[in-house]
């Protein structure tokens, strides 16, 4: 029996050595003077390769979720130094000190080594060794007992953010396990909103969104040609959240004169540089976004045709249904695909065939009466809708002053080819599906789409597509889709083909309307990422099996019945794509039984299969599973499958990396919605049902009374309709609340350049950099609550009470504090279990109201309070020399398990 305890230091001069003069090397040719030039870059390597004997390997990172290139210099085996690859576009050389890090999280002295079985109690860090077959044996004899008693449906999977390289691993095992219960604690609070919302209104696929932390908006990227004049970022931070990839991108578009506009309460590097910064008050962005729509329309400001030809803000809409008027509507056997406008020449309804028609004046704005049905266009709707909002109501809503929002709009508007990056601050709250909705439709009114220079954009042709592990939706059965929690009500979430974290929670500690019995959890520390952490400890202790699969043990871990070693990225193989050019991330090394995660869901679904799961057994067979790939029964097997798609296999695949999947010019394309179809003899237009970007929302609509598009079969309606036009909730805890009066100061989270999500607190030289939990104040803040630079306070909600140490700055407006999210690795083997200090999320709020697309709840914008604390929280490491016993180990490389 082990105890997993805080190491000794040991025998690790070597790597140490080599770890630090890694990540100086590297931070040498990134930073200093500018990249490398790809030449000398080239010739760099090839000299240090004669002179040392190491070995230089292309790579890419999975510190985040950028896929940064990386050349890694490997010697008998062991890693010794980490540098950006130059030849990888989006990254060209650059490596944040995240990507640095790979050494000490590769070579720490807490990985998870072997599979663990837990002996003690829950809680007492008590484990014994077993074999993988054992673990997985057990794991499968388990999970089979609580199918057969409960229903498949009582076991949930998990996975994360975090550097996770194959997301959708969790998603394929529990559609072939049978339970519609799985979740990412991202998911619905992170990217799914804008993703599914733009992909619904502009029809760009999934990559057709303004996400510059997931790699969209790659026309960023195109600086030295770029066309575009104005930026806005909302909500995103790009200098802390992509350093390497959209933060350089962003300093390049500045240095060629592109003006940027920075919404975000923080003043962070992007802020500092930006021409206006508007530092929102949390949780009001729509309703600003919404004073910026109706001052565009009011001003005349907007591309009119664009919006009259290639929006569907034109035609007619029932306003009793609030479905959009078509052919069949209006006469026996017309057409369901033809929509109907009204014709100023005719003063009548008409149909309009696709894409337009010169013969006919469609009125824009109106309202009319149609065989005695009043119908409006859907400009008009818009306009109706977004009216409250003048610019002075936004200012005092938001807290912002009202000539600088004026100022931003006209920036914007007047100086184009614009766009609008939308980051994930708006989709820490219950306005995350319509946050979305009103960017699109600013981009799309100001006739920002697919032209140069702007963010809306169908490069052709390129990338990857479903070559990574896919769902495997068709062996989920209708009726267990149907017990999927928070489903039928919030079918957003079928995008990503979740479940909802709330009831998940509720069915964990009440068992209603079912009970949760048994949770797979691949990734970090979940307590360290989802609302009202305390509240999953309640749940947790009441599973019959607990299964915690990842690199190192974190404070879920604790909880755990068995822990299983993941593969750090730098032993890991995987596809990897960059604008039109394919690379590799490929294990560099191997150390003790790591497993690759993909594999690790395989294995497990085969062995339930082998005590006699039918459709765990059929998931291996490609037959049954196509045109999805199916289980392979290696990892290998797994590579060569995705690479068959390029005519290879994995082997060969590595050796021609990189290498142009379609020519540049080919995919590199503008106004491919102009470009005419061979089939129709008709512009192509959008991915959308009217092939015009749809402004106004009817399929959002569809979405709740039926879940189409992302279901091939109809749900039960929710319980009420999702509005097909955006609307601003005020968030449910706010200053003019009841909340508000206890807790007056409104909380905020984002990104900081040296963690991501929460991964990397145990690595040495980051915490070293940043050591403990900071809470931004401002001055006038802090003086009214007796609190100075550098002093330890307890913030307090209703939920909960953590400490965090004062950095007072005028970097944050006065009613409004920020953290990060944090937890404590050092303090694991306490009561706390490192996630009780300093964890934001202890704070934050997992109940409704919800977002009603997307059963979103509220990360960011709910109430606080601060006071000074007499110390720091207990057994915390803040000094450089406290971070020594987490050191890398040097360690020699081992064969791949198989399983």
């Amino acid at each position: 029996m082990e105890k997993i305890e805080q190491p000794a230091l040991g025998r690790r001069d070597f790597l140490k050595t080599t770890a630090v003069i890694g990540a100086f090397g590297a931070l040498s040719s990134s930073w200093s003077g500018g990249l490398v030039p790809r030449a000398n870059a080239a010739s760099e390597t090839a000299m240090t390769k004669e002179r040392t004997g190491t070995k230089i390997m292309k790579t890419n990172c999975r510190s985040c979720t950028a896929d940064c290139g990386v050349l890694a210099h490997v010697r008998d085996g062991r890693v010794i130094k980490l540098e950006g690859d130059p030849d990888f576009e989006r990254s060209e050389g650059a490596l944040c000190v995240k990507g640095l890090s790979g050494i000490t999280a590769l070579y720490h002295p807490q990985r998870n080594k072997y599979p663990m079985k837990r002996m003690g109690a829950r809680g007492e860090n008590k484990w014994m060794r077993v074999t993988w077959d054992e673990a997985l044996d057990d794991i499968a004899k388990k999970l089979m007992e609580i199918r057969e008693k409960y229903g498949a449906e009582a076991v949930m999977g998990s996975t994360g953010g975090g550097g996770n390289p194959n997301f959708l691993s969790c998603c394929r095992f529990c559609d072939v396990f049978g339970t519609p219960n799985w979740f990412e604690p991202g998911a619905s609070q992170c990217y799914m909103p804008r993703q599914m919302v733009y992909q619904m209104m502009y029809g760009g696929g999934p990559a057709g969104n303004t996400s510059l932390g997931d790699s969209n908006c790659i026309e960023a990227y195109f600086y030295n040609d770029i066309k575009m004049k104005t930026f806005v970022l909302w909500g995103t931070d790009p200098s802390y959240s992509g350093p390497s990839q959209a933060g350089r991108a962003l300093v390049e578009l500045r240095a060629r004169g592109v003006q940027t506009i920075v919404i975000d309460p923080r003043f962070t590097p992007d802020a500092a540089k930006a021409d206006i910064w508007l530092p929102i008050r949390p949780g009001t962005d729509v309703a600003l976004m919404m004073a910026w729509i109706k001052y565009i329309i009011e001003k005349n400001l907007y591309d009119l045709d664009f919006v009259m030809k290639w929006t569907n803000l034109p035609y007619l809409v029932n306003t009793k249904t609030k479905m959009l008027l078509r052919e069949s509507d209006l006469m026996v056997g017309g057409r369901a695909d033809t929509f109907v406008i009204w014709d100023k020449k005719t003063n009548a309804a008409k149909p309009i065939a696709y894409p337009w028609d010169d013969n006919l004046d469609p009125a824009l704005e109106g309202a009319f009466s149609v065989d005695g049905i009043t119908c409006k266009t859907g400009f008009s709707l818009l306009k109706e809708r977004v009216e409250p909002f003048t610019i002075a109501k936004a200012a005092e809503e938001c807290g912002l002053e009202a000539y600088k929002i004026e100022k931003a709009i006209n920036l914007y508007a007047k100086n184009t080819p614009s766009s609008i990056a939308l980051g994930v601050a708006t989709d820490h709250n219950v306005n995350s599906a319509q946050a979305p909705m009103c960017t699109a439709a600013l981009d799309m009114l100001m006739g920002n789409v697919e032209k140069p220079g702007t963010a809306l954009q169908r490069y052709a042709g390129g990338g990857i597509g479903d070559l990574r592990t896919t769902m495997l939706k068709k062996f989920l059965p209708e009726e267990q889709l149907r017990k999927r929690l928070g489903g039928i009500e919030h079918k957003g979430m079928l995008r990503w083909w979740v479940a909802q974290p709330g009831p998940l929670l509720e069915a964990m500690t009440t068992r209603k309307p079912y009970g949760i019995h048994a949770w797979i959890e691949r990734s970090g520390n979940k307590l360290a990422v989802v609302a009202d952490a305390a509240k999953w400890i309640e749940g947790l202790k009441q599973l019959d099996l607990v299964v915690h699969a990842f690199v190192y043990p974190t404070s879920f871990s604790a909880y755990a019945d068995y822990l299983l070693p993941m593969n750090e990225w730098l032993e890991s193989d995987f596809i990897v794509s960059s604008h039109n050019r394919m690379f590799a991330r490929q294990a560099v090394t191997h150390l003790w039984e790591t497993c690759n995660e993909s594999f690790f869901w395989a294995r497990l679904a085969k062995k339930c299969g082998e005590l006699g799961h039918e459709s765990c057994k059929r998931a291996f067979d490609p037959k049954e599973t196509a045109p999805e790939l199916p289980y392979y029964n290696t990892y290998e097997e797994q590579l060569d499958g995705w690479s068959k798609y390029f005519g290879m296999t994995w082997s060969e695949y590595k050796a021609k990396v990189p290498f142009d999947y379609v020519p540049y010019n080919e995919w590199r394309r503008y106004y491919i919605y102009k470009e005419i179809d061979p089939k129709t003899g008709k512009p192509k237009g959008f991915g959308t049902p009217s092939k015009k970007c749809e402004v106004y929302g009817e399929s959002f609509i569809t979405l709740g009374r039926t879940g189409r598009p992302w279901t091939t079969y109809d749900l039960p309606p929710s319980s009420k309709d999702y509005d097909p036009l955006p609307y601003y909730m005020e968030p449910p805890e706010n200053p003019k609340s009841e909340t508000g009066k206890e807790y007056p100061l409104v909380m905020t989270n984002g990104r900081l350049p040296i963690y991501h999500h929460g991964t990397l607190r145990n690595s040495p030289f980051l915490r070293e950099i940043f050591p403990v939990a900071e809470i931004w104040v401002n001055p006038i803040a802090a003086k009214k609550y007796g609190v100075a630079q550098g002093d330890w306070v307890w913030v307090e909600s209703l939920r909960g009470k953590i400490q965090a140490k004062a950095r007072v700055t005028e970097g944050i407006p006065p009613n409004t504090v920020y953290m990060e999210r944090f937890w404590n690795p050092e303090t694991l083997d306490s009561p706390t279990k490192g996630w009780k200090e300093m964890n934001v999320n202890v704070l934050s709020k997992y109940t409704g109201p919800y977002n009603d697309m997307f059963g979103t709840y509220t990360l960011r914008g709910y109430q606080v309070k601060i006071s000074k604390a007499d110390s720091a929280p207990k057994g915390i490491w803040q000094k450089p020399e406290d971070f020594k016993p987490w050191l890398p180990e040097p360690t020699d490389a081992t064969k791949t398990v198989v399983l």
